[in-house]
C-alpha cells in the first residue's frame, strides 16, 4: 500500500458495518470519518474537509448516483471513489457522467489496492489545482502583478522584497496604507508566491458588511440559525481552507468582531452561527487597512491582543506621491489595458503632460490614476495626450514646481546656475502660454490653473511670438 498523503481526510459511505471495519483498517495513516447514508455523508461534508469520498450506491435514503451530485455541490473539489458490489457497466458510466473519478467494486484485489486508488484521485486533484493555480498565476503576472514587479521606486522595490521573502510562510502579514495603494494586489501576490497557491484566495472585505450580517459573513451558518436561514452556509474563513484569507479593512471591525475573529485566530477553529461544535480551519490570513492599527490601539479602539495576532509581518504600501517614478509606467500599462478592452489604439503621454501628471498629489492613489486614464482612452480624440488635455483639476503644482521637476528629469546640469535659470525661465513661459491657450486666452484662469498671480501671466506672456517655440 501506498505512503498515506498526510493530512488527507477520506469519508466512507456505506450502511454495511462490515465494510468500515475493513476500510478503517486498510486506510492506516489517513483520517477517515464513517457515515451510513446520504444524510449523514452530507452533514459530515458541511461540517469537515473532506479529500476523498468512498461511495456506496446502495444506501437507505438516497441512490450512490444521485448523492454524488448533492456531494460535488456542497463541495466541489472533493474527490469522489464509487465502491459498490455492483458491476453494472451502465451504472459505472453514469457515475463518471455525475463527477465521480472512478468506479470501483468490491473485489479483493480492489480492497488490496485500495491505497493507490485513493492517492491516484489526489494525484488528479493535485494536477487540477496546479492548472487553477497556473492560470490564476499568469492572469496577475500578466496585469496586476507587473505593476508590482516594474516598480522604478526604492520604496515599492523594498516592499516587494520583503513580500517576496515571507511569501512562502504561514506567518500572518498585516498590509497598511492608503485607501487605493492596491494592498489587496499584494495579498495576491503574496498569496501566487505560496505554497498555498494552488489553494483558494478569498478577500472579505469587512467595511462594505452591515455588523449585523458579519458574523454569518465570516464564519458561516447552519440551515434554520435566523430567520431567512432557508439553507446552511460557509462563511470566508471555510471558503478559504486550505488557503489564503484576505481580511480587508480589518480597522472597521467593531469590538464583538474583534474577539471573534481573535478566537478563530487563536484556536484554528469556526463555529457557524446556530452549530453545536467547531470546526478546524488551516488559514492564512492577511489583513489590511488604511489606518494606523498602532495608533487605534492606543485609542482604545482596536484591540491590542489581536493587534499583535495580526502584526507579525507588517507591509506599508506607500501612496502614489512617494512613487511618482512609477507614473510613466502606470500610465503606460493602463492605457494599453483600456485600450485593449475598449478596441482602441492605446495612448502615448507627452513629456510635459507627464510632468503634470507626477506633480499632482494622487488622493485616491493608483486607482485613481487608472480612472483617468481609462477617461482619457474613451473620450481623448487623438492618440498622443498633451499637457494642455490634462482635465484641470489635475494641474496643481506651481510653474517652479513643475519647472524644477521637469529640469530634473530632463537631465538639465542644476549646479549650473545660468543654464538652470535660463532653461526654467523658457519652461515656465512654456507652461504659461499652454495653459492660456488651453482657456482660450483667459489669463485668469489660467493663473489659478497654475496656482500663480495673474501678474506672473501677465509678465511671461510680454513677447510670446517671438520667445516661445510652437506648442
Amino acid at each position: 500500500m501506498p505512503r498515506a498523503t498526510m493530512h488527507a481526510a477520506v469519508l466512507l459511505v456505506d450502511d454495511e458495518d462490515l465494510i468500515h471495519d475493513v476500510v478503517q483498517g486498510l486506510l492506516q495513516g489517513y483520517r477517515v470519518f464513517h457515515a451510513r447514508d446520504g444524510r449523514q455523508a452530507l452533514g459530515i461534508l458541511r461540517r469537515q474537509r473532506i479529500d476523498i469520498v468512498l461511495l456506496d450506491l446502495n444506501l437507505p435514503d438516497i441512490h450512490g448516483l444521485q448523492l454524488i451530485e448533492g456531494i460535488r455541490a456542497e463541495s466541489g473539489d472533493v474527490e469522489v471513489l464509487v465502491l459498490t458490489g455492483c458491476s453494472d457497466v451502465r451504472h459505472a458510466v453514469d457515475a463518471v457522467k455525475r463527477g465521480a473519478f472512478d468506479f470501483l467494486t468490491k473485489t479483493g484485489e480492489t480492497y488490496r489496492r485500495l491505497g493507490e486508488h485513493i492517492e491516484q484521485a489526489l494525484l488528479h486533484r493535485k494536477r487540477c489545482r496546479e492548472q487553477v493555480a497556473a492560470a490564476y498565476r499568469n492572469r496577475w503576472l500578466g496585469e496586476a502583478f507587473e505593476l508590482l514587479e516594474r516598480s522604478l521606486s526604492p520604496v515599492m522595490s523594498g516592499v516587494m522584497t520583503l513580500a517576496r521573502r515571507i511569501a512562502d510562510t504561514p506567518i500572518t502579514v498585516l498590509i497598511e496604507g492608503e485607501s487605493g495603494v492596491g494592498k489587496e494586489i499584494l495579498a495576491h501576490y503574496i498569496h501566487a508566491h505560496s505554497r498555498r497557491a494552488a489553494e483558494p484566495f478569498v478577500a472579505a472585505h469587512l467595511a462594505a458588511m452591515p455588523a449585523s450580517l458579519l458574523e454569518s459573513y465570516l464564519f458561516g451558518h447552519v440551515k434554520g440559525a435566523f430567520t431567512g436561514a432557508d439553507r446552511a452556509r460557509a462563511g470566508k474563513f471555510e471558503m478559504a481552507n486550505g488557503g489564503t484569507l484576505f481580511l480587508d479593512e480589518i480597522g472597521e471591525l467593531d469590538a464583538n468582531a474583534q474577539v471573534k475573529i481573535l478566537r478563530v485566530l487563536q484556536e484554528r477553529e469556526v463555529e457557524r452561527i446556530g452549530a453545536s461544535e467547531a470546526a478546524p480551519v488551516d488559514v492564512r490570513v492577511v489583513a489590511a487597512t488604511n489606518k494606523n492599527l498602532g495608533d487605534e490601539v492606543k485609542a482604545r479602539r482596536f484591540r491590542e491582543d489581536l493587534y499583535y495576532r495580526l502584526n507579525v509581518i507588517r507591509i506599508e504600501m506607500p501612496p502614489l506621491r512617494q512613487r511618482t517614478e512609477d507614473i510613466p509606467m502606470l500610465l503606460d500599462l493602463f492605457a494599453a489595458k483600456h485600450a485593449s478592452i475598449m478596441g482602441r489604439e492605446a495612448l502615448q503621454f507627452a513629456p510635459d503632460a507627464i510632468v503634470i501628471l507626477e506633480s499632482y498629489a494622487w488622493p485616491g492613489n493608483v486607482r485613481e490614476l487608472e480612472n483617468l486614464v481609462m477617461r482619457l482612452v474613451a473620450v481623448h480624440p487623438s492618440q498622443v495626450v498633451m499637457a494642455e488635455d490634462i482635465p484641470p483639476e489635475y494641474c496643481t503644482a506651481t510653474l517652479h514646481q513643475l519647472a524644477e521637476r521637469a529640469l530634473r528629469t530632463g537631465g538639465v546640469p542644476g549646479n549650473e546656475d545660468r543654464l538652470y535659470f535660463q532653461a526654467r525661465e523658457q519652461f515656465e513661459r512654456y507652461l504659461v502660454r499652454l495653459m492660456v491657450n488651453r482657456f482660450q486666452g483667459d489669463k485668469r484662469a489660467a493663473a489659478r490653473a497654475l496656482g500663480v498671480s495673474y501678474s506672473t501671466v501677465k509678465e511671461k506672456t510680454r513677447g510670446e511670438a517671438e520667445a516661445w517655440p510652437p506648442v
